[in-house]
């Protein structure tokens, strides 16, 4: 009786250990099978997968930035081309210019209308063209111009006598008073050109126009307006017979020299 009790105990024995081993097993199969799941839809990425992902994103940003970039800058340059290819008529519209027979040309060679311009044969800024002068003066005065060209020189080679310093003078008092005149205008002062060496050979006074320029420029830095220097713009082939006055070509490039230097 006591074997068969003790042979019973085994046996129940052998089946809780076998139910507890089957139990186990099954709690890992479920736990396997959910880490399973979670894999198979949360799979991770190979971070190098991830990174050449990044640095391609970042190359798509880089090209469309790149694009409206390059966009833009076409557009401004179309832009610029535009406002430099102006006319001449609208980038002098708010500009004047005062000066001797070198100025007269830009409207007798059609270049600027006459509305924009005062210029008259014979006129210097040396004292016995005074009231020549003056006239100029009060005209640039009445117009009271945004921009102010001025052009003098030619006349005052013989008025006076060759003498940079007295020419120097003589145009000094002339920018005092427009300078006092017109405190809101910006002023530019435009060099005497040179003439062909004929003309200097026939008048040795025209050799100083060199030195006239150098006064020139000297004192539009003391009063604080800009020098034109435009002997560079001067070809051979654009003098008339004269050696001194000059074709429409000159003009041209005169014309739009002085719009760039005042940013018209």
């Amino acid at each position: 009786m006591k074997k068969q009790e003790k042979k019973t105990k085994k046996s129940e024995d052998r089946d809780i250990v076998l139910r507890m081993a089957v139990t186990a097993m099954i709690v890992w199969m479920i736990f396997g099978g959910i880490v399973f799941a979670i894999g198979v839809m949360n799979p991770r990425e190979d971070p190098r997968a991830g990174l050449a992902r990044l640095e391609q994103m970042e190359a798509e940003d880089t090209e469309e930035i790149d694009g409206q970039i390059q966009a833009l800058e076409e557009a401004e340059r179309a832009a610029d081309e535009a406002w430099a290819n102006r006319p001449l008529s609208e980038k002098f519209a708010n500009s004047y210019v005062i000066g001797d027979s070198i100025a007269q040309g830009l409207y007798e060679q059609a270049v600027l209308d006459g509305a924009y311009v005062t210029a008259e044969q014979d006129t210097g800024v040396c004292r016995s063209e005074v009231s020549m002068i003056e006239n100029h003066v009060s005209r640039a005065v009445e117009v009271g111009p945004q921009v102010l060209f001025l052009c003098y020189g030619l006349k005052d080679v013989e008025a006076a006598s060759g003498n940079a310093d007295i020419f120097a003078m003589a145009y000094k008092s002339v920018l005092d008073t427009l300078k006092e005149k017109l405190p809101e205008t910006r002023i530019y002062v435009n060099s005497v050109l040179p003439v062909e060496q004929a003309v200097i050979d026939e008048n040795e006074l025209y050799g100083c126009i060199p030195e006239y320029n150098e006064k020139l420029k000297e004192l539009c830095a003391e009063v604080g307006v800009t020098f034109i220097d435009n002997s560079s713009l001067v070809k051979d082939e654009y003098y008339y017979e004269d050696g001194i006055h000059l074709t429409a070509e000159y003009y041209t490039e005169w014309a739009d020299h002085m719009a760039e230097i005042a940013e018209l």
